[in-house]
């Protein structure tokens, strides 16, 4: 049999994202997360049509991608991008470049001003796209402390105080003064 070659061709939609939408994304976006995870977030999502906003990629009738937008509880005005993700396939067709830009419209319709996403530095193809799409980068430093998860037996532990031979003697012409820390 000789190689054929076809010319498929398909409608790309974008769109508010629907509780049927959930089979779709976990399948074609989100296959790390069970079905149940998909379906439970998009329902609580689309519950808070005042503070989320959702928006999908569709093609042939499947959800094959998805953005998600909330606002920031502590300024109105500020939208928190996340869980962009486009099936595969699709990616070199600019899904993600026209999920974004609804995006944008969104937002202004629903008076977000700032659209801000956090991403860890060693994702560097993914800040050139937003770098691509107008976000610029924030100086933001990132503080963390690991705390001690040892034996809690093991921290109730108090020094023990020093032998009396070693203990200061306590003038009687002056009173006893502790050291602050």
């Amino acid at each position: 049999m000789a190689d054929q070659e076809f010319e498929i061709t398909t409608k790309l939609g974008i769109r508010a994202a629907q509780a049927k939408d959930a089979e779709n994304l976990q399948l074609y976006c989100f296959a790390d997360s069970s079905l149940e995870e998909v379906t439970n977030q998009l329902k609580d999502d689309l519950k808070d049509k005042k503070n989320v906003y959702r928006v999908v990629a569709e093609a042939s009738g499947h959800a094959i991608g998805n953005v998600r937008v909330k606002r920031s509880q502590l300024d109105d005005e500020v939208g928190e991008i996340s869980q962009l993700a486009v099936s595969p396939p699709f990616r070199a067709f600019g899904v993600a470049d026209k999920l974004i830009e609804a995006t944008e419209q969104i937002a202004q319709e629903n008076g977000i001003n700032l659209l801000q996403i956090e991403i860890s530095q060693s994702e560097a193809p993914i800040i050139e796209a937003y770098k691509k799409w107008g976000f610029a980068e924030r100086p933001v430093v990132t503080l963390e402390k690991l705390l001690n998860t040892s034996n809690p037996e093991e921290s109730e532990e108090t020094p023990s105080e020093p032998p009396a031979e070693e203990q200061p003697e306590a003038s009687t012409d002056e009173p006893a003064q502790k050291e602050l820390l």
